[in-house]
């Protein structure tokens, strides 16, 4: 019986954060901004691709669609040794949409891992004072660029993070992106709610060149393959740099499901490489608390074999945990004007525990695979 005593103080404490997070995204202030008549800010758009030709068509039909004053914006696309068509659809793009600024690079750092060369190689061609990452897999939100100078210009902050959602389709598995990056975003917004920004995603994160440059963000993560948008917020926390977060429904990024579990098992191990070298004790403590809490269903499940007072625990966890974890994605979502479904909720549900242990205990050791390369953690 001592094991329930655990189990349950888990099951508190985990409950007890995750109220305290969703009680304090009320602290955010609304960033549903009038757009502002005058609109002045220039941005750089640095997007590096490597085999992303499926993806492209949607993410220019997306540029070209953005309603933003063509000379306050130039696009900078930096292809990482592609072997698909990519560099052949940027190339008709660029001929397509004249009136757009649209660059072709490739990569020519050799210091750091291919996507921080890419980044790098775009910020030191780029002409504008602001920088804004996304990835070649995302459509663009029309009023994206409005909602950013809006907010810059509200707030003159250093660096903006913005809000990323997996497209949901038919299959279970996108399924599951879906709400497990509706899970991380509202990480991010609580966290930022409380002062405390520890995370963000690079598919929609935008700072200032200067900044960047001064904070030399890549010293000491070289040969880190991920963590690009954590080690670039963490650098602009330590320095002191203003920083804010865009939650109005205008901004908000779309980007694609992965299609096979080999490559979602991928992506979660490229994202591990980097937890060791993110200086938040904050964040690996609800890593850990995460973690747990997905352990203890499991091993309930395991334990009520042998014990029935287990499955008790099982059932009240697991309501509480799938109502909570719902009420909390729906206070996150209503802020950025998304939808809910809480019959799909429930099936990713019953599995995100399964899936989320195997991650977590399989994502921190050997090699991982990413865009055809091999990376040593």
């Amino acid at each position: 019986m001592s094991w329930l005593v655990v189990f349950y103080f888990i099951l508190g404490l985990y409950v007890l954060y995750i109220l305290s997070l969703t009680l304090g995204l009320s602290k955010l202030k609304s960033t549903d901004l009038k757009l502002q008549n005058q609109l002045k800010t220039k941005f750089s758009v640095v997007i590096p691709m490597r085999n992303e030709a499926e993806n492209l068509p949607a993410l220019f039909q997306s540029i070209s669609e953005l309603s933003y004053p063509k000379n306050l914006f130039e696009i900078i696309l930096v292809d990482d040794d592609s072997q698909d068509a990519s560099w052949k659809f940027a190339r008709e793009f660029q001929a397509r949409y004249r009136d757009i600024k649209i660059c072709l690079l490739s990569i020519s750092e050799e210091k750091y891992t291919p996507k921080k060369n890419a980044i790098c190689t775009a910020i030191r061609k780029s002409s504008f004072s602001y920088i804004l990452t996304t990835d070649a897999d995302v459509i663009l939100p029309e009023n994206w660029l409005k909602s950013l100078d809006a907010k810059l210009q509200s707030t003159g902050a250093d660096i903006i993070a913005g809000g990323v959602v997996v497209t949901k389709k038919s299959s279970f598995l996108s399924h599951y992106q879906h709400f497990d990056m509706l899970s991380l975003q509202l990480f991010g917004l609580g966290s930022f709610a409380q002062k405390y920004p520890v995370v963000c995603n690079g598919a929609n994160l935008c700072f200032r060149k200067s900044a960047y440059l001064e904070a030399d963000v890549n010293r000491g993560k070289e040969n880190i393959a991920s963590g690009d948008d954590v080690f670039t917020l963490q650098k602009f926390k330590q320095l002191g740099f203003k920083i804010d977060f865009l939650t109005d429904s205008q901004s908000v990024v779309w980007t694609q499901a992965l299609e096979s579990f080999e490559g979602l098992w991928q992506q979660r191990r490229r994202w591990a490489s980097k937890t060791a070298s993110v200086e938040s004790w904050y964040l690996k403590s609800v890593g850990i608390l995460v973690t747990l809490m997905q352990l203890t269903l499991i091993l309930s499940l395991i334990l009520w074999f042998w014990e029935s007072a287990f499955f008790g625990f099982l059932i009240n966890a697991f309501l509480l945990k799938f109502f909570v974890d719902g009420w909390s994605l729906t206070r996150m979502v209503k802020i950025q004007n998304l939808g809910f479904c809480w019959t799909d909720f429930l099936k990713v549900s019953l599995v995100y525990p399964f899936f989320t242990l195997f991650f977590s205990l399989t994502s921190f050791f050997g090699k991982f695979e990413w865009k055809g390369r091999r990376f040593q953690k």
